[in-house]
């Protein structure tokens, strides 16, 4: 079944590529800033690197990706940020650290991880992606309160689609499990077995006029900027370039074409399922679990 999702003309299905930056953010949710070394250094390794090699390779195939990044970690390079900005990549926010808040303090905590991303790259944040895939009952309309144009954190669609809230309109673009780094290299999988599942994934979607999100990680450890995953991922989008009907795009580019568009509009998603959210933690996908 195709998604009848209005691609522009000439296009079948549109790639995304997402870079989740998660440095050292992400390891001091296990640790301290002492420890940050041996079983806690793949973060850094990640930026030292992994980046380079990254950037090096969006450059050589005319790629522009959108890296997501907290507060802390875009504190702790600035540098790397603006190089990323400079070659051409959109930056988009992560919230402030990889911790989310309890709800009274979720506002706060968003709109300084949007302030430090955009004060070190001279342009407003526009889109977001939660750390967990969680959110609370406001998050959509405090990122819409906040200015944003659209959230990455649900994994309900093959298409990009728009909540239309009490404060005004989000675009909506949604994930793929399958077609994420993380999952698979946390499982051990070869390098040849996940260029597999992202062909099998990439045929099927293409078939269904659907959004190709690629997500990936700067880490050393579930992330694909070690040498061989590199040169997994270059022959990867060497591949989907060679598709007819083809579109690469970043986020903010298809959150701005989704919003001209006549996609699909839908109301809050936390409505029809207070009772179920009363007792559990509302995730971007829906896939609840027990509190």
């Amino acid at each position: 079944m195709k998604t009848g999702y209005p691609w522009p003309k000439g296009t079948q299905a549109a790639v995304t590529i997402s870079v989740n930056f998660d440095a050292e953010a992400y390891d001091l949710l296990s640790t301290t800033n002492e420890r940050l070394f041996g079983r806690f250094s793949y973060g850094r390794y990640g930026v030292r690197a992994g980046l380079p090699r990254l950037l090096d390779l969006f450059a050589k195939n005319n790629i522009q990706a959108t890296f997501f990044v907290t507060g802390e970690d875009a504190k702790r390079h600035i540098d790397e940020l603006k190089e990323i900005a400079k070659s051409g990549h959109e930056i988009a926010s992560r919230g402030a650290t990889m911790k989310r808040p309890n709800e009274s303090g979720e506002l706060a905590w968003l709109k300084e991880g949007i302030e430090i991303v955009s004060d070190i790259i001279g342009m407003k944040v526009l889109g977001y992606r939660s750390p967990d895939n969680e959110l609370s009952p406001l998050t959509l309309h405090h990122l819409i309160d906040l200015g944003l144009l659209y959230d990455a954190s649900f994994q309900d669609d093959d298409a990009p689609y728009i909540f239309d809230l009490k404060g005004g309109k989000l675009v909506e673009i949604p994930s793929c499990y399958a077609l994420a780094d993380a999952p698979a290299y946390s499982a051990r999988h070869s390098h040849q077995r996940v260029l597999q599942i992202w062909r099998d994934e990439t045929k099927a979607l293409i078939a269904a006029d659907a959004l190709i999100p690629l997500t990936l990680h700067l880490r050393g450890d579930f992330g694909s900027t070690r040498a061989a995953r590199i040169a997994l991922l270059d022959q990867y989008i060497k591949e989907v370039k060679q598709q007819s009907g083809i579109t690469f795009m970043t986020y903010l580019e298809l959150a701005k074409w989704t919003i001209d568009s006549k996609a699909n509009v839908e109301g809050d998603p936390y409505t029809p399922h207070q009772q179920t959210l009363a007792n559990t933690i509302y995730r971007g996908d829906l896939a609840v679990k027990p509190t």
